[in-house]
């Protein structure tokens, strides 16, 4: 089985939109999310609620709350898992609260908390083939199960400065979110 792109939603860092829009997250947990979670939830929340969307177009997306999610990211929660090192060098301990943040699968699991998801949710680090692992996951995953769609989310972080000599090239925080479903149902 091949999977069709029903909807895709990208966004990417810039001067005028450094962060994206998570206002749609209860303002106590938002000021908790991560650059990779706001940026993986904007497109997430975005695929399921577009703008301007036809009420018609709207009906043909299977709930949120139901839909099984592929989370890929090259280095996940790198910014908090910096500031926890940072932390453990410096004081000799790191925050439990953080420790638990720093997880590959938080942005998925915030996702989950987020929309009462209780489908299943995978999250995938494949070094630099990351977007291509998730996707064949996604792919897999649709094929394999019941569900009429996955959610596949990418997201990276900015790269911290303090890891560009060992990373060479400089990532800009970005995320794009597609809702996959089966070949021939969204064309």
């Amino acid at each position: 089985m091949s999977a069709t792109v029903l909807r895709r939603v990208e966004w990417r860092a810039t001067e005028a939109e450094p962060r994206p829009d998570v206002s749609f997250v209860p303002m106590l947990e938002r000021r908790r999310l991560s650059q990779v979670e706001r940026a993986a939830l904007h497109v997430a929340w975005c695929v399921f609620h577009p703008e301007g969307a036809a009420s018609a177009e709207a009906q043909a997306v299977p709930p949120a709350s139901e839909t099984p999610v592929v989370f890929a990211s090259r280095w996940g929660e790198i910014g908090t898992t910096f500031k926890l090192m940072r932390q453990m060098h410096d004081e000799g301990e790191m925050s439990p609260a953080g420790f638990a943040a720093s997880v590959h699968n938080a942005a998925p699991g915030a996702w989950s908390i987020f929309t009462k998801n209780h489908a299943a949710y995978t999250a995938i680090a494949a070094r630099e083939r990351s977007y291509e692992m998730g996707m064949m996951e996604a792919e897999a995953q649709l094929a394999a199960s019941a569900a009429p769609a996955v959610l596949y989310v990418y997201a990276e972080e900015s790269t911290p400065e303090y890891y560009m000599p060992s990373f060479g090239e400089r990532v800009t925080a970005h995320a794009v979110a597609q809702l996959l479903v089966p070949s021939g149902e969204g064309s």
